[in-house]
């Protein structure tokens, strides 16, 4: 009988046996009850938050890179896990880093499109307008050459994001004249655009009172330009509007209806002006 229940006894004792030990190996692989709390790396360099993760047995992975003029080159600008999450030591902290260029992306071709298409082709993949130039074609506004640099630059080249591109417009065979918009309350942000769609240039920015940072310039608004906004009078496609910028923005806002583009389209010739 006794032996009848050692044999009995002996595989259940084995048996817990075995799922004790199991349980405690699967315990200790999983690192059950230890917990790294991920720091917040954001604005870090790699090397910073590497460090940082190695301090609580993390490791940094970089999966991806952006760009940004507003951020330092190099930092960190997103990380999965976020910051706050615990996860086991030894997990991967993937992070998004700032890039030190902009990425390089093929030129458009600009040729033949309006000048409305062409700023919202360049807008769409990163480009700026650096200038709208001005000469004799019968077509009013559409594009005739693209230059960058001075230089004609063809489409698919290779062009860092964020490079100026400057359009070169037909002017109309009579002396096309648009009207002086009012610039007054605008951002320089909005003033720019304003210009590209009145066929205007930005000429010089004479001071920004009270402008001591990169932020105060990005907020302040005009305060005068130079010609004044005047119904009757009527510039040449392509001339410049110098403006007057400040940081005291109060009162200062921009008329109703600033940003409809078909304020901007009226154009007269100059023999009909004479």
């Amino acid at each position: 009988m006794r032996k009848r229940l050692i044999h009995i006894a002996l595989p259940v004792v084995v048996l817990a046996g075995i799922l004790f030990g199991g349980w405690l190996w699967l315990r200790s692989y999983t690192l059950h009850g230890i917990a790294s709390r991920v720091p917040d790396l954001k604005g870090l360099s790699l090397d910073e938050a590497s460090s940082m993760l190695q301090g609580r047995e993390l490791r940094a992975m970089v999966i991806d890179s952006v760009y940004s003029d507003e951020l330092p080159k190099g930092s960190v600008v997103d990380q999965d896990p976020d910051a706050g999450v615990e996860v086991k030591p030894g997990r991967k902290v993937y992070l998004v880093l700032n890039a030190s260029q902009p990425k390089m992306i093929d030129m458009p071709r600009l040729v033949d499109l309006s000048k409305r298409q062409a700023i919202s082709v360049l807008d769409i993949i990163g480009l700026k307008v650096k200038e709208l130039q001005y000469k004799p074609d019968p077509c009013v506004d559409c594009v005739i050459a693209q230059l960058y640099k001075g230089e004609p630059i063809a489409p698919d080249a290779r062009i860092r994001r964020g490079e100026a591109i400057t359009l070169v417009l037909g002017s109309g065979d009579h002396g096309e004249r648009v009207p002086v918009p009012d610039l007054v309350g605008l951002t320089n942000a909005e003033v720019r655009m304003v210009l590209n769609m009145a066929s205007l240039n930005l000429g010089v920015v004479v001071e920004c009172v009270g402008c001591n940072t990169t932020a105060d310039s990005t907020l302040a608004r005009v305060r005068r330009q130079s010609p004044m906004a005047d119904v009757n009078h009527r510039m040449a496609l392509g001339s410049s509007i110098d403006i007057w910028l400040t940081a005291d923005t109060a009162g200062l806002r921009p008329k109703q209806g600033w940003d409809d583009p078909s304020r901007y389209m009226q154009t007269d010739t100059l023999d009909a002006i004479e």
